[in-house]
């Protein structure tokens, strides 16, 4: 990351992860993460994967509370492989 004196441009990556889960009688309930970072281009790959991962973990937290809301608080999120659980 850039210091203060440092005149390294940045870049701004943003990335979200949404998750849509199907309620039944016609209902859904969507869950959505977005966040953003400054770093350097050269960082803008790591960064962006980091971030992409944080937002996962995120709703898929989200949905295992909604999915069972009596659960402790303390086991990880689960994760997605290729896109599909």
């Amino acid at each position: 990351m850039r210091g203060k004196d440092d005149q390294t441009p940045l870049t701004e990556i943003t990335r979200s992860f949404s998750f849509k889960l199907n309620i039944g009688n016609y209902q859904s309930v969507d869950f959505f993460c977005c966040q953003k970072s400054e770093c350097a281009f050269e960082d803008a790959e790591a960064v962006s994967k980091t971030l992409h991962d944080f937002c996962r973990r995120q709703v898929m937290e989200a949905v295992r509370h909604y999915q069972n809301p009596n659960l402790d608080d303390t086991r990880p999120a689960p994760t997605i492989k290729g896109g599909k659980q």
